[in-house]
Formats: structure tokens, C-alpha cells, sequence
């Protein structure tokens, strides 16, 4: 048996990949993008019987509009906007930090400025994945995904010099 809390994950899920896999089939610009999803999270959180839910919404939110931000190529105006927004909420889960973190030092090319903070975030997070039991699946996941992004960022570590 669902609880209410898996019901209305799955439901905001299903509603959120709706809306999104229509709007990238329409090749909708960020700015529509952003404001469909923004609509939609007003919708959920509205429809959300705890503070837990509406945070869930929020944080899958701000980190599909983060995403959008980065495949656009947008300045750091915007994408720190979200970026900002995301941190200020917390992190859902590892995998979302390692997401965000990845992002950040990939686009680092856009706003150079911030290369400090972003390899400081993708060091942090690599710390905390490391944490994690050699036999955890995720782990080696999530390692990989910081591997990659350390090879194609273009803006080297100012961390490491």
C-alpha cells in the first residue's frame, strides 16, 4: 500500500515529466520554460499537505530550472539565481548535490569569476561521496560523474595551483 507522501511524489513526478518532456518536444525557450515550471510548482505546492512536500517541490523545481539555466548558456546572473536558490533550500539528496556541483564547475566558462566557489563546491562534494561505503552502488556513480566534470570543465582549478 502507497502512503499519501509516495502518492503525491509520484503524482508531482509524473505531472513535472509531463509538462517538461512537452515542453523540450517544443523546443519552448528558457524563459517559457521557466515559467511553465514555475506555474506548476505554484500548483504543488498549493496541492501539498506538509512543509515536507512543498520543500520536495521547490527543490525538483529549482534544480530542473538550474539544469535549463545551464542548457542555455546563460550568465551567472541567472544561473547563480537558481544556483542560490537550490543551496538555500538544501539538497534533496547526494545525487542532487553532485548534480548542482557538476553544473556549476562545467559552466564555469560562462563567469570564470566564480571559479573559486565552484571547485570549493565540487571538492565538498566529493568529500561527502567519498564518505559513502566502498560497496554503495552510488558511490562509485557519483565519482564518476565528478570525474567527468573535472575533465571537460574548461576553467581549471584554481584549488589546485
Amino acid at each position: 500500500m502507497k502512503t499519501s507522501r509516495q502518492v503525491h511524489s509520484a503524482t508531482f513526478s509524473t505531472d513535472l515529466d509531463l509538462h517538461y518532456l512537452g515542453l523540450l518536444k517544443a523546443k519552448a525557450p528558457y524563459e517559457q520554460c521557466k515559467r511553465e515550471l514555475l506555474k506548476l510548482e505554484k500548483h504543488w505546492r498549493q496541492k501539498a499537505k506538509t512543509t515536507a512536500q512543498r520543500l520536495a517541490v521547490q527543490r525538483t523545481i529549482a534544480s530542473t530550472i538550474l539544469t535549463e539555466a545551464y542548457g542555455n548558456r546563460l550568465p551567472w546572473q541567472e544561473f547563480g539565481r537558481w544556483l542560490r536558490r537550490i543551496q538555500q533550500l538544501g539538497f534533496r539528496d547526494l545525487g542532487m548535490r553532485v548534480h548542482v556541483a557538476c553544473l556549476y564547475v562545467q559552466s564555469l566558462h560562462l563567469f570564470p569569476r566564480q571559479a573559486n566557489a565552484a571547485w570549493g563546491v565540487l571538492q565538498d562534494t566529493e568529500r561527502r561521496v567519498r564518505r559513502l561505503r566502498r560497496e554503495n552502488p552510488l558511490r562509485e556513480e557519483h565519482l564518476e560523474a565528478i570525474a567527468h566534470a573535472k575533465k571537460v570543465a574548461r576553467v581549471p582549478s584554481p584549488l589546485l595551483r
